[in-house]
C-alpha cells in the first residue's frame, strides 16, 4: 500500500514542471502596446525587466524559488502592478503570467496632464 501511495505521489507531483518564464500580452483598447516596460517587483538589474514587442508580447525569466509581482510602465499610461500568484476568498490559488494560456494586461491612459 505504501508503494502505491508513493508512486501516486511521484506521478502527481514529479511530472509537473514549474514555469520558468513570465509571459503575456499588454493591450490598450484591443490594440497591442509596444515598448511597455515590464519589471519584476524588487528588480535588481537589467535581467529583471523587458519591453513588449510589436504584438504587445513579453517574456521575462522567473527565479526558480519564488514568485514576484510584475510592474507595467508606459509613458502617458497608468502603471499597473499585477501579482503573479493570488487567491480569491482564500480558495484555490491562481497564477498570472505563468499559465499555458497567455494572460493579458490592459493599460489605461493616464488622466494626469504633464
Amino acid at each position: 500500500m505504501r508503494i502505491i501511495f508513493f508512486l501516486m505521489f511521484l506521478i502527481l507531483n514529479g511530472c509537473k514542471s514549474s514555469p520558468t518564464i513570465y509571459k503575456g500580452y499588454v493591450y490598450h483598447e484591443n490594440k497591442p502596446l509596444v515598448n511597455v516596460s515590464v519589471i519584476k517587483e524588487y528588480a535588481i538589474d537589467s535581467k529583471d525587466s523587458t519591453l513588449t514587442d510589436s504584438s504587445g508580447y513579453f517574456e521575462l525569466q522567473k527565479e526558480p524559488n519564488f514568485l514576484v509581482s510584475l510592474i507595467f510602465i508606459k509613458e502617458n499610461f497608468r502603471s499597473e502592478t499585477i501579482p503573479s500568484v493570488w487567491t480569491q476568498h482564500g480558495e484555490k490559488v491562481k497564477y498570472t503570467f505563468l499559465n499555458k494560456v497567455f494572460d493579458t494586461v490592459r493599460l489605461n491612459k493616464s488622466t494626469v496632464k504633464q
